[in-house]
């Protein structure tokens, strides 16, 4: 499947107000540009990252683990 185009400008805004790099905003997206709600998922994952000191990998994975053990879909 294809990814529908991503919004720059919004990965960019995301990125910058939880103080990362466009380029871990766009990782992010990738893994879950499939979810209508891939913008909002970005935010948290970046988010969690930001405020754990974790890379955007690790943060994708804890943020599947929370998912995983309250019955979420990611």
């Amino acid at each position: 499947m294809n990814p529908s185009p991503v919004d720059v400008e919004l990965l960019s805004q995301i990125a910058s107000q939880t103080g990362r790099q466009y380029t871990d905003a766009y990782t992010v997206w990738m893994e879950y540009y499939a979810y209508p709600d891939v913008y909002t998922i970005v935010d948290t994952v970046l988010w969690v990252a930001q405020n754990q000191k974790l890379s955007v990998l690790d943060a994708i994975k804890a943020v599947r683990d929370i998912e995983e053990q309250f019955g979420g879909a990611l």
